[in-house]
């Protein structure tokens, strides 16, 4: 309760409950920076006198801009996203910490930039303090605040390490891509060049060929090669230079130095002419007949590292990714295979990337066994550099305890320890060579400080592009803005870690942020107990989550953990659960490795468990748009809990996908919509919040769970087409169980119905009729021979009104023939396109007609009534199957290119106002009825009879909004 209540200090407050504190500080930075101005040339005029601001001019610029000023604040108010509300429990953002939000407030009233020294002298030194609190977190060697502080038993063999601010983690990641590729990797190669290759000089309005600067050190200076052999630097392959450790090639200009006795800034000019940076990474591949070197991570890598690479120009295809385990974490298998590979193939590895907390799952990688195959790699010859991105992670290193400890008491006196592995993990950080780690995510700090930290301080020598105004005379210790890809940057973010690094603490036992960090972990903990247990029964939803029970992995009674959970965990107070051994024991055990649940939804209709992928995803998605704020007119005070989405796309995951699936009771190989929630509030147990969110969830998913897979009865429409005789085709709907299905009647209908239909269609402006059912049907009573039923005509699309009806009274249709009848709900899905666009060809000698045969979900209805055909010779084989069926392709318009995005679907071409058009189409014989998908079918094509063309009249249906249209919606 004293930790809980001390932490309280550290926050405004849900319901602004600390707001007197934060106009007191508020007060204060404010007093403080006008007693600042007015020292500060004293001797100055005013410069806004009181005549001024009496004048009329000045007095109605106030009013303007108080106006306008508070409608902006009073619209981000009431339209802004709650994250300071424990009912947020979407993204990776929270109530910022009160001294990181008033740290930031006060560094922006002096808009410090830490670009350079001159113009932040006091920010850029808290920039370096904020980096120097970072290392120390991850467990790199910290400069001392004070020489005596530097005493350090276990990494004082150890460089120091240096951290600095960026704007985010992407940031980070590119800054870390950038010298490990252009600048790391290659300076070995970079050297032998400036040994050993001319330079051309401008002198005197001439070339001039120059000596290497630094021949005089190729035929003695020695190296250390990854596997631990000392040789001279002009005996070792480039394979060897290519695979020297960091810690040597970062030595290398000081020992050039020591050995011969020339200056660092000697060296470093020297090396000016032939670095990555001068002559590009790609010159120095060519130049040694390399392969282009790779990278690993991890598929659930996040989006900043492809994008990264291509940045950088060592191309996102050489970013490998590596398989993921059921838990999402890095595949150590995998990447041992694929290490194996470059090192027989002689193919560079730059880096391996160990993800701290995948940005969606929460999944911490296992660092500790890359760096053993690091070392193991070594000894056969292969070096890489490893990097944490730990931009989620990172700060949870305050709840570290040494790596062969387990769950003890010890840590009792926290709500909730990490995991094992996790906390294997992060006492494993201290072997990265560099570290993105976000102020901005756990450490509670505003927007925008990302963080990124190097093990050896000299790495940031290798990310400096210095200016002459920018360099000025001080210590590199302080010149924070020169190293980096960043320019300009805000000193008040500096400002706003330190205060709440400080204030918080982030080493001291029983810190704000170790309790801060634990009661988040606490709380996800029993969301994920829900997650794992929501089961309502008949014809209600039941929930699944990512990560998997206990039981679930050693392979127990699942049912009996379930129950466990209801017992112990749900619905108990937390003083009741944190005094319950067994109960707190379990929940250290249970959810992500940090934080993030991640889980999924499904539904029973009646007893019968959804097996449908697509109906699982569809309530999936409707529940995450229940539960978002997506748009500016959405209300959030409509909003009882906010959650997020995710997906996990097949060929991405693999049997982690699939096994996922497999547990949720569904069938397919699409990509799985998924559904989490980060808890990060630390006013979550404060009260009754959790359970509230799970009530509402359970109220949402209910609401929407069934009726698209459920046939009922209902009202059918359908297109008209031809005159004798009359066909139907079944207008459907893509969203709901009643109308996935593609159906072409021939029909019959009374004189008087007919003959109004034959004049409303002689009119000039009239394109298509439509009739629907006059009562509710099941469409299995309609699609059989010998069927009749009562309909209403209707010229265009049908209006519940009736008003567009082609007179008022219903008339009788009787079925004559049954042309097609196809299920398109989606039991069997393809994985492929057709290669061209498929159509059903059908009709009589008099009229012929087609339809798009639809096999993808968003797709386009297109009927086109009365086409003329083009088969020379094969004009009759044609026409006498057309009372049977053809299927017709379009292939010179191949489907999988016209449906990408960006591309208009249905083409314009199709439309009518485009008519009439000639389109090549072949003609092949009708496998449908051997398939369960028109999918299947469409790509499964019979044999050729014919190839031809077609002529495309105005009558031509088009539509892609009703047959997609959600009718929630």
């Amino acid at each position: 309760d004293a930790a809980r209540q001390r932490l309280s200090a550290y926050f405004l407050g849900p319901k602004a409950e600390n707001l007197d504190y934060m106009l007191k500080f508020l007060h204060a930075m404010i007093e403080d920076m006008r007693r600042s101005r007015m020292r500060f040339g004293p001797s100055d005029k005013v410069s806004i006198d009181s005549s001024t601001r009496a004048s009329e001019p000045f007095e109605n610029a106030m009013v303007e801009f108080e106006a306008l000023f508070r409608r902006i604040s009073v619209f981000i108010s009431e339209h802004s996203v709650p994250i300071y509300s424990p009912r947020y429990m979407a993204h990776m953002v929270s109530e910022n910490s009160l001294p990181g939000t008033l740290g930031y407030m006060l560094g922006l009233l002096y808009n410090q930039n830490n670009v350079a020294l001159e113009v932040s002298p006091v920010t850029t030194l808290l920039e370096w303090e904020v980096g120097q609190q970072l290392c120390a977190l991850m467990g790199f060697r910290r400069h001392p605040r004070r020489a005596e502080d530097d005493s350090s038993p276990d990494n004082a063999n150890e460089p120091y390490g240096w951290g600095h601010i960026t704007c985010d983690g992407s940031v980070a990641n590119l800054e870390s891509i950038w010298y490990l590729t252009r600048n790391l990797k290659f300076y070995p190669l970079s050297l032998r060049n400036a040994m050993t290759k001319p330079r051309i000089k401008a002198h005197d309005d001439q070339e001039v060929e120059m000596p290497p600067p630094l021949a005089f050190a190729y035929g003695t200076f020695q190296v250390c090669t990854c596997t631990g052999q000392t040789k001279l630097f002009k005996d070792c392959t480039i394979w060897e230079l290519l695979n020297l450790t960091p810690d040597t090639v970062l030595g290398l200009p000081i020992q050039l130095s020591c050995q011969f006795g020339v200056s660092s800034a000697f060296v470093e000019e020297a090396m000016q002419d032939y670095d990555v940076q001068s002559v590009g990474k790609d010159e120095l591949v060519h130049q040694h007949g390399l392969s282009q070197p790779v990278y690993f991570i991890s598929k659930a890598r996040h989006y900043s590292w492809p994008k990264g690479a291509a940045v950088t120009g060592i191309g996102s295809s050489n970013l490998i990714g590596v398989k993921v385990d059921l838990a999402i974490r890095l595949d150590v298998a995998d990447l041992r295979r694929r290490l194996d590979d470059c090192l027989t193939g002689q193919i560079p590895v730059y880096c391996v990337v160990a993800i701290i907390g995948t940005t969606e799952h929460g999944a911490v990688d296992p660092l500790s066994e890359i760096v053993q195959l690091r070392q193991e790699f070594q000894r056969k010859g292969l070096s890489f550099l490893i990097h944490a991105d730990a931009a989620w992670g990172g700060y949870f290193a305050t709840l570290k305890r040494p790596a062969a400890q387990g769950v003890g008491l010890s840590h009792r006196h926290l709500p909730i320890p990490l995991h094992n592995h996790t906390n294997q993990q992060l006492c494993a950080l201290k072997f990265a060579d560099s570290i993105t780690v976000d102020p901005h995510k756990a450490g509670y700090v505003p927007y925008p400080a990302g963080g990124l930290c190097y093990r050896d301080e000299r790495l940031k020598f290798l990310v400096s592009w210095t200016s002459p105004y920018l360099d000025g005379q001080q210590n590199a210790v302080d010149r924070m803005g020169t190293y980096g890809i960043e320019g300009s940057k805000p000193g008040a973010a500096a400002v706003a870690a330190f205060l709440s690094h400080e204030v918080l603490g982030l080493n001291a036992k029983d810190s704000g942020y170790q309790t801060l960090l634990s009661e988040a972990l606490y709380t996800s903990a029993k969301l994920h107990c829900h997650w794992a247990t929501i089961d309502t029964g008949v014809d209600g939803i039941i929930t699944t989550s990512l990560q998997m029970l206990p039981a679930e992995k050693d392979g127990s009674d699942v049912e009996a953990q379930k129950d466990f959970i209801r017992l112990k965990i749900l619905g108990r107070a937390d003083s009741d659960i944190l005094q319950d051994k067994e109960a707190h024991e379990f929940l250290s055990h249970v959810g992500s490795d940090l934080m993030i649940n991640t889980f999924a939804c499904n539904f029973r209709v009646g007893n019968v468990l959804n097996e449908d992928l697509e109906e699982a995803n569809y309530l999936n998605r409707r529940i995450f748009e229940e539960m978002s704020i997506m748009k500016v007119t959405d209300e959030p005070s409509d909003k009882e809990a906010i959650i997020m989405a995710t997906s996990l796309p097949q060929d991405t995951y693999g049997d982690c996908a699939s096994v996922w699936k497999r547990r949720m009771g569904l069938k397919g190989n699409e990509d799985l919509y998924a559904l989490g929630n980060i808890c990060m509030s630390p006013f979550s147990n404060a009260s009754n919040i959790v359970t509230e969110a799970v009530r509402y969830f359970n109220e949402v998913a209910l609401r929407d769970c069934r009726w698209r897979s459920m046939v009922t009865p209902d009202v059918h429409s359908f297109l008209l087409q031809g005159i004798d005789p009359i066909y139907l085709s079944y207008l459907p709907t893509l969203q709901a169980a009643n109308g996935r299905n593609q159906i072409i009647l021939q029909v019959h209908m009374p004189s008087a119905a007919t003959n109004r239909y034959l004049e409303a269609r002689s009119q000039p402006s009239a394109q298509f009729f439509t009739i629907t059912t006059a009562e509710s049907l099941t469409l299995d009573s309609i699609a059989c021979d010998g069927a009749s039923f009562q309909a209403v005509m209707h010229a265009g699309h049908p209006e519940p009104d009736h008003k567009q009806a082609c007179g008022c009274r219903s008339f009788t249709v009787s079925v004559l023939r049954v042309v097609r009848c196809f299920s398109i709900a989606k039991k069997c899905p393809a994985q492929d396109y057709p290669l061209g666009i498929p159509f059903f060809l059908y009709g009589c000698h008099a009229a012929a007609h087609l339809e798009h045969i639809l096999t993808h979900a968003p797709d386009a209805h297109i009927c086109a009534s009365e086409v003329q055909l083009h088969f020379g010779d094969r004009q009759s084989v044609v026409e006498e199957g057309l009372e049977a069926g053809w299927v017709a392709v379009m292939e010179h318009l191949p489907e999988p290119v016209i449906r990408q995005p960006g591309c208009t679907w249905p083409p314009a071409l199709f439309y009518p106002d485009t008519q009439p058009r000639k389109f090549k189409i072949a003609v092949h014989e009708d496998n449908t009825r051997n398939y369960c998908s028109p999918l299947q079918a469409s790509c499964a094509l019979g044999d050729k009879i014919a190839e031809g063309s077609i002529t495309l009249g105005r009558r031509v249906y088009v539509d892609n909004h009703f047959l997609n249209v959600d009718p929630i919606d």
